[in-house]
């Protein structure tokens, strides 16, 4: 089904042709709210110097023992200038109960960035372009597993609860279950160009450099137990194509490689599984949107845009009232349109940027982490993790 608003912006100088020089000023913002519940949030001078763990191979060792030390193998990753590591490839993930009705991601024709082109789309039970579901089940249909290293990235099937065995094999519904989730990435695979990092059983390309993610969902309601919570993050490709809660470059604190909740409900003492959270992590350190939140979508669809900008060094995370998804480009004078509104404004400069205050029990991606099943390397328990709170 695909979403054909009314009304949008007035761009009528790009469907012509013409340049545009002035800021456009986007009509399709829900009516600003900067604290509190939210309508918009602003992440400003994201980019940095520093390195990132990268993680370069993995040793599973040999069962029964899985005795391989290191086990995890990475070397140091240099990073600077803006947006940095977000200007990486970044995929995004999506965690149930969720509806997922459209996606569109825009991106920079040229080193100008005059023109945003459409690179992917999609739309529920449509084929898509240029975009890939995929999920941490390999080992069955596609991708891989072993017991020591437990399972790599796999296509996902069309009700998005397990493996496929090629890519879109089966026209994906939109309706990922509690307790699942799926991620996106471009249609190229790693064989066909080598991806940065260490990459595992089957594994895509993500979007790199500047990116404009629009999507369409809705968040039913469910039981506020840790497998019924919704969520959708961005996080560094090289993340999922080693192992997205095993061993991977994201790291807690200075040594991550780059992650942002963009709407993530929270479950447990303290908190209101209705809400919806932001926060980032990077090699600066992390914080959030603090005890400000977004309203979780319960009782319909909602249209969201996540603008990863390299020129301003900025990520904005908005709520749309609408979003025509048929349009192929959208011009730099629309994104500044979209990055100039109002909006609650997060500044992460600075080494260990503080996390906004929040209950020390809300931490965001780092409470979701799990081994794949629950259990670490040669199905022991996974080990407790540390989390560094900014």
């Amino acid at each position: 089904m695909r979403f054909y608003p009314s009304s949008f912006i007035v761009v009528a100088a790009l469907l012509s042709g013409a340049r545009v020089a002035a800021q456009l000023k986007p009509n399709n913002l829900v009516a600003a709210s900067t604290s509190g519940s939210l309508s918009a949030l602003k992440y400003t001078n994201v980019g940095g110097s520093g390195e990132y763990d990268q993680v370069t191979d993995i040793i599973p060792g040999t069962f029964p023992t899985c005795d391989a030390n290191p086990f995890c193998i990475t070397q140091p990753k240099q990073i600077s200038g803006n947006l940095a590591p977000f200007d990486d490839e970044m995929t995004v993930a999506f965690r149930g109960p969720l509806n997922l009705y459209n996606v569109a991601v825009y991106q920079p024709t040229n080193a100008s960035g005059a023109t945003w082109k459409r690179v992917s789309s999609w739309a529920a039970n449509e084929e898509p372009t240029n975009l890939v579901f995929m999920n941490n089940m390999g080992g069955q249909a596609s991708g891989e597993w072993s017991i020591c290293a437990g399972s790599s990235q796999s296509y996902a099937n069309g009700d998005w609860t397990g493996a496929a065995s090629s890519a879109n094999a089966q026209p994906a519904q939109g309706s990922l279950p509690a307790g699942h989730e799926v991620n996106i990435m471009t249609g190229e695979t790693c064989a066909s160009r080598a991806c940065a990092g260490f990459s595992r059983g089957t594994a895509n390309h993500g979007w790199a450099g500047s990116k404009f993610f629009v999507f369409t969902f809705d968040m039913p309601s469910s039981d506020a137990t840790a497998t019924q919570v919704p969520a959708i993050w961005a996080l560094n490709a090289q993340i999922v194509r080693a192992a997205q809660y095993g061993c991977n470059c994201r790291g807690v604190g200075p040594k991550g490689c780059g992650e942002v909740d963009l709407l993530e409900t929270i479950a447990g003492a303290g908190t209101d599984p209705d809400q919806a959270i932001s926060e980032i992590y990077s090699p600066k350190g992390a914080t959030g949107s603090g005890r400000s939140f977004f309203a979780r979508p319960t009782g319909g669809r909602v249209t969201y845009g996540a603008i990863f900008d390299v020129q301003s060094d900025s990520i904005a995370v908005q709520r749309y009232t609408e979003w025509d998804y048929t349009q192929g480009a959208i011009t730099r004078s629309v994104v500044e349109g979209y990055l100039n509104a109002p909006a609650m404004t997060v500044s992460f400069g600075g080494a260990n940027g503080k996390r906004a205050d929040i209950p020390r029990s809300v931490m965001g991606a780092h409470r979701r982490r799990r081994w794949h099943r629950g259990l670490g390397a040669c199905g022991e328990a996974a080990p407790s993790h540390s989390y560094f709170l900014f």
